[in-house]
């Protein structure tokens, strides 16, 4: 039994026809035929019941068809692991981020690009549940949130990096604010808030919440870079991490004093399943990209 093999009954039974596997696999329809008949003599059963117009799947083929799937699934798993070895001059990286992630990922994908222009990236920016869908789909290879785990056991998740939630605006609006800022002192500030359902303002409801506090919202934007853009061009503040303004000239974060303003940068890939050596080089950028973090880290 050959990968070939498998690879022409796969596509046969795929298309349902021998001459579109032979255009789609740049092969004759004889030399298809004459190998999945080699398989067909080797495993003594008929895989595809043939006649002048039609290919299908036989009783057979329906139970052997997924395993042969599987079988190229893995051999191509293998290839990709080789391609990796490759001192990273080929193959592609998926990866998916929070919007509040934004900053960050966006600083990181810079750098990975500078120093490896041949691997092709896949960028996704969406919300933490989609983000879970799209790894378990196995459309991934990393996603990047902020605070918890994706909450789920087939998800393996570690700490990038440790944050706070932050009242952020241009440093003049926040001169004299102090180290500090509590929760019942947000009320005092105009605000333009992200978004219900991004990260930072999960955070900050979890802040706000048994408090008898009134925030003077003026906007809600579900854009990070958007939401500082305005920031940075009006008397308005807002409330994010502190690390989505870290190497951003003009801001200022002052930590709001509250037990539930953490928001920990975290990295997840399916479990068990082979993380990639340009993950792993995305991880290590992300890593040298937070470096402002050991100084809080130690503080801890």
């Amino acid at each position: 039994m050959e990968l070939r093999q498998l690879k022409y009954f796969v596509t046969v039974g795929r298309l349902g026809s021998f001459s579109l596997a032979s255009k789609a696999l740049f092969i004759t329809q004889g030399t298809i035929s004459q190998q999945i008949q080699k398989l067909e003599e080797e495993l003594g059963v008929e895989l595809l019941t043939r006649d002048t117009r039609h290919v299908a799947l036989s009783d057979y083929g329906e139970q052997f068809y997924p395993c042969a799937v599987q079988v190229l699934e893995e051999a191509r798993a293998g290839v990709e692991r080789i391609q990796d070895v490759k001192a990273l001059k080929v193959g592609t990286l998926s990866i998916g981020a929070t919007y509040s992630f934004g900053p960050l990922f966006r600083r990181t994908v810079q750098d990975f690009y500078k120093q490896f222009p041949h691997i092709r990236l896949n960028l996704v920016i969406t919300s933490k549940e989609e983000l879970l869908e799209k790894m378990l789909d196995r459309e991934l290879d990393l996603a990047l949130t902020y605070r918890s785990p994706l909450g789920d056991d087939r998800i393996e998740s570690h700490l990038l990096f440790r944050s706070r939630l932050c009242l952020v605006g241009r440093e003049d609006e926040l001169m004299g604010a102090g180290n500090e800022v509590s929760v019942r002192d947000l009320s005092k500030f105009p605000l333009a808030l992200p978004s219900r359902g991004l990260q930072a303002r999960d955070t900050l409801e979890d802040v706000l919440f048994a408090q008898d506090v009134n925030l003077d919202i003026r906007l809600e934007i579900n854009s990070v870079r958007t939401l500082l853009d305005l920031v940075a061009n009006t008397p308005l503040l807002t409330i994010l991490s502190e690390e989505s303004i870290h190497q951003v000239q003009g801001f200022d974060a002052v930590p709001i004093a509250h037990p539930d303003g953490r928001m920990d940068g975290c990295y997840h890939y399916l479990k068990g399943s082979y993380l990639k050596m340009t993950a792993r080089k995305f991880i290590e950028l992300l890593k040298e990209n937070n470096s402002f973090n050991k100084t809080f880290l130690a503080g801890l």
